[in-house]
């Protein structure tokens, strides 16, 4: 898929509870493949569709890298991100013993990734520079003032952030109510599965709504939709 593909286009259009409640109709309840806990939102307004391209880095305590190691990680890294099919989301870890102690994330590293077709970023680490990131999305596990000894550690691994595990190529949508992963064998049926549920909830709400609505009534409809 591509960043004109019409899947990924009509998944853009609604947020991720959404998209999560429409999976679950597919598949069954579940509690893996989505975020858990606080975290903060670069812009309130964001939402973010597209595959994932993972990392892991630290930001407590000098890596004991040579220069040569760094540049050779960091590198392979930007090359990573700009590659593969897109759009793509980047979803780094921050795997040192206090996360988000210094943060990659800020004005430069915004511009950079934006340049280089990412269409946003997870991360337990943290965020700065609110102001300066112009637009481009952000879901972080804090805010930080520092860039502490921020380096990339490795890429294109296995992940988990805030509980979430997210492999190389996995389809992620997120928002400010956090992020999920959507497996591939319900990717085509998702856009259906969406707008029959937004159909039952709609009917629900106007139900609800309406004058002389009563627990009967309730149970009636919630038996002819469940």
């Amino acid at each position: 898929m591509t960043e004109t593909d019409p899947i990924i286009t009509t998944l853009r259009q609604y947020d991720t509870p959404t998209v999560w409640n429409a999976l679950t109709k597919l598949r069954g309840q579940s509690i893996e493949g989505l975020t858990i806990g606080p975290m903060v939102v670069s812009d309130p307004a964001m939402r973010m569709v597209g595959y994932a391209v993972t990392a892991r880095m630290t930001s407590d305590k000098p890596a004991g890298l040579s220069a040569e190691e760094k540049d050779r990680i960091r590198f392979g890294y930007y090359r990573s991100v700009n590659s593969g099919p897109g759009p793509r989301i980047v979803v780094m870890q921050d795997i040192g013993e206090r996360p988000g102690l210094g943060s990659i994330w800020g004005e430069v590293h915004a511009a950079i990734h934006a340049g280089l077709g990412c269409a946003g970023v997870i991360t337990n680490g943290a965020v700065r520079d609110l102001d300066a990131l112009g637009g481009f999305p952000i879901l972080a596990g804090s805010i930080c003032v520092g860039n502490g000894f921020t380096q990339i550690r490795d890429f294109g691994e296995p992940v988990e952030v805030f509980g979430m595990t997210v492999r190389p190529g996995d389809l992620i949508h997120a928002d400010r109510h956090g992020a999920m992963v959507v497996p591939a064998a319900y990717i085509e049926a998702l856009p259906a599965a969406i707008e029959a549920l937004l159909a039952n909830e709609r009917v629900m709400i106007e139900t609800a709504r309406a004058p002389g609505f009563d627990a009967e009534k309730l149970i009636s409809l919630w038996q002819k939709t469940h």
